[in-house]
């Protein structure tokens, strides 16, 4: 009898201490954030319009020896050269523009910038063409 009721507390504290370390984080909803990103020409600096480019979105991840940015998708702007996606405000991102002929990048993760993406914040990619 004494047995079971040891075993009964062991098992009991086993799970509360499950559910506290879980109670901790925030949700997936709690810390995601929707941003736009924009393609911007580097001279004129108004938005690309009707240039359909692909961005790709990366983000930012613990390596092996170095971070490592893990792609997380390819988005294509619309006529109004822009694109909304959703991320997680808590880690760092990089977005690079993927257009044969052009570059255009930019960095929001810790060793680039301290600053912190914010719900509703505005990217704007210069996009830059290559010369031969």
């Amino acid at each position: 009898m004494q047995l079971n009721i040891l075993k009964t507390k062991f098992v009991v504290s086993i799970f509360v201490i499950c559910v506290l370390s879980n109670c901790d984080n925030k949700s997936n909803l709690d810390t995601q954030i929707t941003i736009k990103i924009t393609s911007v020409n580097n001279k004129t600096k108004q938005p690309r319009i009707n240039t359909y480019d692909t961005i790709v979105v990366r983000k930012e991840e613990n390596g092996y020896l170095t971070k490592s940015y893990k792609k997380i998708g390819e988005y294509v702007t619309d006529s109004t050269g822009s694109v909304t996606i959703k991320i997680d405000c808590t880690k760092g991102y990089k977005f690079l523009l993927n257009k044969k002929g052009f570059y255009g990048s930019e960095n929001f993760s810790k060793p680039f910038t301290k600053e912190k993406l914010k719900n509703n914040q505005e990217v704007n990619i210069e996009v830059i063409p290559l010369e031969n």
